[in-house]
């Protein structure tokens, strides 16, 4: 169905469906359509965001090497969408509250709030479509093998799903609007993996104690989803973050793992991940639970396969990778030799 639909219609159902959810929160405070309105007001200004980034800002400026006046408009439509935010927010929702609160923020409070939600979404508007443009320019790379699959690795090591991104501003929004001692947490996780994502995965290999410090936080992200603990488990030794191994091996296998164990809905469900270092040899070993309906068919998704290659280009020989999956029981099992 995504082949169907044009990219930016896409992009607009995307953005309406997460501003729609994102509003939920509010639903408590006002009736039901005012906080459809909210979440409508919401998608409206972001779906503008991103029109005006890939069609004007984007291909006129930054790729024309005019990048000052390109980061000088984008702060400047930055400060009108959150100042029209509130305004609008002000002048169209908040008349109609079911009840007051017994403080009321500032409207310094609420205009920074506006700002750090447009901010997050025009960096992912930014993100997304630089994203798409080394994409295509791969396509138009020749048949030289060493150059493509030098430009393959650095795209793996550059993707970011846009739904985990999204799902960590809906989560991080909630926990703001409801004034949630986790959101300033929830933000600094969310900014220390962006950073590890942009700067430290542009090298060939990271700190495999940096590795482990995102997966961390993607698991913490994770449990956030549901109010419920969730049968998570991580085991790794200190001694192997001396270690340095190719960013972003393991996240392709942790995504699978969340997504068909179903483990923030199942309260049976789990996931086991286990890191082991001895010699210079990385064991990596993850577990998950499948529920008894509903097993997912095999070959679905691009990461296994995508980390199948970088396996062999990376490590030729010096790897063993093992997928089985059990009655309800899904095992991977990846031996690398990093020296």
């Amino acid at each position: 169905m995504n082949r169907r639909i044009p990219p930016l219609v896409n992009k607009i159902l995307i953005i309406l469906a997460i501003s729609m959810v994102m509003a939920l929160p509010a639903s408590h405070l006002f009736p039901l359509q005012i906080t459809l309105l909210l979440g409508g007001i919401t998608a409206t200004l972001i779906i503008l965001l991103f029109i005006l980034n890939e069609y004007v800002l984007i291909p006129r400026y930054f790729f024309q090497k005019r990048r000052t006046k390109f980061l000088m408009l984008n702060i400047l439509l930055l400060i009108i969408l959150s100042l029209g935010h509130y305004l609008m927010d002000q002048m169209l929702i908040q008349p109609h509250k079911i009840y007051e609160n017994h403080s009321t923020p500032p409207a310094l409070f609420l205009i920074v709030r506006s700002l750090f939600l447009f901010l997050m979404a025009n960096f992912i508007s930014i993100t997304l479509y630089l994203s798409n443009t080394v994409k295509r320019q791969a396509i138009r790379e020749k048949n030289l093998k060493e150059e493509k699959l030098g430009t393959e690795l650095k795209l793996l090591k550059a993707q970011i799903n846009p739904h985990f991104i999204f799902n960590a501003l809906n989560n991080i929004y909630a926990l703001t609007y409801s004034r949630s001692q986790r959101a300033p947490e929830s933000v600094l996780k969310l900014s220390e993996m962006l950073r590890y994502v942009f700067y430290d995965c542009s090298n060939d290999t990271v700190r495999l104690s940096e590795e482990l410090e995102y997966i961390k936080n993607f698991i913490a992200f994770q449990q956030m989803k549901s109010e419920k603990e969730q049968n998570i488990s991580l085991e790794h030794e200190e001694a192997s973050g001396k270690m340095v191994i190719a960013p972003m091996l393991f996240i392709p296998f942790i995504e699978n793992a969340f997504k068909f164990s179903k483990v923030e809905e199942d309260p049976r469900a789990y996931v086991q991940m286990i890191f082991r270092s001895a010699n210079g040899t990385l064991y990596f070993s993850i577990v998950n639970s499948l529920p008894p309906n509903g097993k997912p068919a095999a070959g679905q998704g691009l990461g296994i396969p995508n980390v199948r290659q970088r396996l062999k280009v990376l490590y030729p020989k010096r790897h063993e990778l093992n997928i089985e999956e059990k009655e309800q029981i899904f095992e991977v099992y990846l031996k690398i030799q990093t020296q």
